[in-house]
């Protein structure tokens, strides 16, 4: 099954924590907040940081805050920055796999990553945090 991992997740509630602040939050706020473990929400800011989605300022009074707006900020960057490039089967975006001479799936299933990749690129963390149009586009894009 097609599933965020927990680091996503909690990046992406974290995140969008973050976009309705318009301050720095602590990750012992956050962690309090949305209930989640520190040590993996720890590691999560940092990734984020290190690809400069949030910036983090240490000591008394320091936290996270988003380094551009929310609406910058699109679900497939920050899921790539936390699991690295979206890919379905081992054949999608290059990869090697020893069936693709007889492989009656590599085409259609690329196509479906490529839609799920443009939902992704497409959809920003404001719509997330809001719950705005980003259901929208997902129905369109798949014709649920």
């Amino acid at each position: 099954m097609l599933r965020l991992t927990k680091k996503s997740e909690y990046g992406l509630m974290a995140l969008a924590y973050m976009a309705g602040n318009n301050h720095s939050t602590s990750a012992k706020d956050i962690v309090k907040e949305l209930n989640m473990p520190r040590r993996l929400l720890t590691e999560v800011l940092k990734e984020l940081s290190k690809e400069k989605v949030v910036t983090g300022t240490p000591g008394p009074g320091g936290g996270y805050k988003l380094q551009r707006p929310a609406t910058e900020i699109t679900l497939g960057e920050i899921v790539e920055v936390l699991e690295g490039p979206l890919s379905l089967v081992a054949c999608d975006g290059g990869g090697d796999c020893d069936r693709t001479p007889s492989c009656t799936i590599k085409s259609g299933v690329n196509k479906i990553a490529d839609d799920i990749r443009g939902v992704l690129s497409n959809a920003t963390l404001a719509e997330v945090a809001s719950g705005d149009s980003m259901h929208k586009s997902l129905f369109d894009t798949f014709k649920v």
